[in-house]
C-alpha cells in the first residue's frame, strides 16, 4: 500500500474508481502540524479484490508500521535507541556480568543512529542507567505489540465487503 497525503479524515473502504479499477483505502495519520492534512494508505487493483486479499494487504501494513515503530520509535534520555534483539541481549548480559563482578563500568555503547545516520553513543557510568534503558526497551516492545494487536482487532472489515 502507498501512503497518500491530502486526506482530512479516515476513509476506510473499497472504492470502485473506474471500469475494473478498485482502490482500497485504510487508516489515517498525520505527519504535520495541520490536523486537516493527513494521509491514508491506498492500494489500487485492476480487479475487484477479495476480502482475503484486502485483509492480507492491510495486515501487512499494520505489521510493517509496527516493526518500524519498534525499531526506531524509542527515545531514552533524549537519545534515539534502535531496538534490536541483539542490543536487548547485550544489555541483559551486561547486567548479569556486573552482578557477577566480571564487568566494570564505565562502558560506552552505540544505542543506534540519529536521523542523519551518525551513531548514538552513550557512556554508562551506573548500573541503574543500564537497567533503565533495558527496562525502556522491554516496555517499548510490550507497548508496540499491544498497539499492533489493538489496531488489527479494531479494523472494521465490513467496510471492505461492498464497494462504495
Amino acid at each position: 500500500m502507498e501512503k497518500v497525503y491530502g486526506s482530512p479524515k479516515r476513509q476506510d473502504g473499497l472504492f470502485r474508481v473506474g471500469r475494473n479499477k478498485y482502490e482500497v483505502i485504510y487508516g489515517f495519520g498525520n505527519d504535520s502540524d495541520n490536523p486537516e492534512q493527513g494521509w491514508n494508505w491506498r492500494k489500487r487493483f485492476d480487479h475487484r479484490p477479495s476480502l482475503d486479499e484486502i485483509k492480507a494487504i492491510i495486515i501487512q501494513v499494520i505489521e510493517a508500521e509496527s516493526a518500524h515503530k519498534l525499531r526506531y520509535g524509542l527515545e531514552w534520555n533524549s537519545l534515539p535507541v534502535e531496538y534490536t534483539e541483539e542490543r536487548k541481549s547485550d544489555l541483559t548480559g551486561m547486567l548479569v556480568a556486573m552482578q557477577a563482578g566480571i564487568m566494570q563500568l564505565p562502558v560506552m555503547l552505540n544505542l543506534g543512529t540519529y536521523p542523519d545516520g551518525s551513531p548514538v553513543f552513550y557512556e554508562f557510568t551506573k548500573a541503574e542507567e543500564i537497567m533503565g534503558v533495558a527496562a525502556a526497551i522491554s516496555n517499548h516492545k510490550i507497548a508496540v505489540c499491544n498497539e499492533e494487536w489493538q489496531e488489527k482487532s479494531s479494523v472494521d472489515w465490513s467496510a471492505y465487503e461492498t464497494e462504495q
